[in-house]
């Protein structure tokens, strides 16, 4: 039975993706630092294991804060003890100010780097020699292509979700014949959740989070590493490999929510892209 862990999966978009692969015959680590139902923040690492649980699926808790290195190791170490292997790993912890720099404190600054890049960070290294000592491994980072326009308004979170996306990009070149592999995923659209709701988004300008859980799976089952370095996008990976129907993702079944994210993407390539530039150092 395969495995996988999903760090930042107490609720919205991560719970999704624990839910869709333990449906899928996945064994799930569900990590995340809520431990506790709140008003403020429903859902813990607890109520989506037992809702797991409770449909047939298997799913243990781990407590997780991903500011701390011990609890990112210990969750890796936790499931590969119970799982006795992983086989996929899903970064989807994140903090969020969409912002400008003015109005953006060091403070809240450096929380956003320390959850988004520097957690993934952890996370992928930790799990690397796991993964290359049994030649297979899917790394599944939530981040966005890179591109100009995403910068715009939210800068300093831009930093951050954006070094995540240049790690994908940077690690697929050293694990080119490693049977590892690691790969971006972002949302076409806006997703609903417990966010989307509090801040009054409606349904017509959401989809379900099945549709991004939808795409991990399909990632994650992809049998060679061709998606290794890419930074995709849920609704476009999904029609590449065939996906038609989308009604079924729409909160509002009447109306398709549009699209928040371009249909093209620059290359990031460059002429001079195999040549190297880093001098060696005279000793």
């Amino acid at each position: 039975m395969p495995s996988a862990l999903v760090i930042g999966a107490s609720r919205g978009i991560g719970r999704q993706i624990a839910i869709t692969l333990a449906r899928n015959g996945y064994q799930v680590g569900v990590a995340a630092k809520t431990t506790q139902d709140s008003r403020k923040l429903p859902g813990t690492i607890h109520s989506v294991s037992d809702e797991i649980q409770q449909n047939g699926g298997q799913a243990m808790p781990i407590c997780c804060n991903v500011r701390r290195e011990d609890d990112i190791k210990e969750a890796i170490q936790t499931c590969i003890s119970n799982f006795k292997k992983l086989d996929l790993v899903v970064y989807n912890a994140g903090s969020i100010k969409w912002d400008k720099v003015i109005n953006t404190p060091l403070k809240r600054f450096d929380l956003m780097n320390e959850v988004n890049v520097r957690g993934a960070y952890c996370m992928v290294q930790e799990i690397l020699p796991k993964f290359i000592e049994q030649k297979s491994g899917k790394i599944l980072l939530v981040s966005p292509p890179i591109y100009s326009r995403f910068f715009k308004g939210k800068t300093p979170y831009s930093v951050g979700k954006v070094g995540m996306t240049v790690l994908v990009h940077g690690l697929a070149n050293e694990l080119q014949d490693t049977g590892v592999s690691i790969t971006a995923l972002w949302p076409a659209t806006g997703i609903k959740s417990h966010v989307t709701k509090v801040m009054g988004v409606g349904d017509g300008l959401l989809r379900e989070a099945t549709i991004f859980a939808d795409a991990c799976l399909e990632i994650a089952k992809e049998p060679t590493d061709r998606l290794n370095g890419l930074a995709l996008i849920d609704e476009d990976y999904l029609r590449s490999i065939g996906v038609t129907e989308f009604t079924k993702y729409r909160c509002d079944p009447d109306v398709e929510p549009p699209r928040m994210m371009p249909r093209d993407f620059p290359s990031l390539r460059v002429a001079e892209e195999d040549e190297v530039t880093i001098p060696k150092p005279k000793l």
